[in-house]
C-alpha cells in the first residue's frame, strides 16, 4: 500500500482581523436604533386594558361628552349615557377635582375576573374608580366617587 501525502496548503485571501473592513456608519446608527427601541418596549410599563378605558371615560366625564365612549361600554349600561342629566353631574363632580392627570390601578389581589380598581389623580385631589369588564372587554359597570368613601 502506497501512502499519499497532501500537500501542506495554507489558505490565501483569508483577511486578518487588521484587514477587516469597519462597519458602515447607517448599519450601526441602525443597530443602535433597533437596541434602543427594544430597551424602551421592554422597560417602558403599558398601560393595560382596564387602565385605558378607565383613562378615556374620565376624559369623556370632563368634557360631558359620552359619545366618543359609548362604544366601550355593553349594552347594559349604554343607555345611561344619554341621561344628560347624570353625565352633567357627573362632568361637575370630575371637573371640580382639576386637571386630570392620569390613573393609577390599585385592584386588591383576589378581586373577581374583570374587576379594576383605580385612583385617579386630579390638580385638586384624587377621586376613586372602579370599572367592571365583561367576558368581551367592554364595561358592564363604572363608578367614579371620592377617595375617602366607603365602596
Amino acid at each position: 500500500m502506497s501512502q499519499t501525502s497532501l500537500p501542506n496548503v495554507t489558505p490565501t485571501g483569508t483577511p486578518t482581523s487588521a484587514a477587516r473592513k469597519p462597519l458602515p456608519i447607517p448599519l450601526i446608527a441602525v443597530v443602535v436604533l433597533l437596541v434602543a427601541f427594544a430597551l424602551y418596549h421592554f422597560l417602558h410599563p403599558r398601560e393595560s386594558h382596564a387602565a385605558h378605558l378607565a383613562v378615556v371615560v374620565t376624559q369623556a366625564l370632563a368634557n360631558n361628552d359620552m359619545r366618543p365612549v359609548a362604544p366601550s361600554f355593553n349594552a347594559i349600561p349604554r343607555a345611561e349615557l344619554s341621561n344628560h342629566a347624570k353625565v352633567g353631574r357627573l362632568s361637575d363632580f370630575v371637573n371640580a377635582e382639576g386637571a386630570f392627570k392620569g390613573v393609577t390601578e390599585d385592584t386588591p389581589s383576589g378581586s373577581p375576573a374583570g374587576f379594576h380598581h383605580f385612583t385617579a389623580h386630579f390638580d385638586k385631589g384624587d377621586l376613586t374608580e372602579t370599572l367592571t369588564l365583561d367576558a368581551d372587554g367592554k364595561i358592564a359597570k363604572f363608578n367614579v366617587k371620592p377617595k375617602d368613601s366607603t365602596p
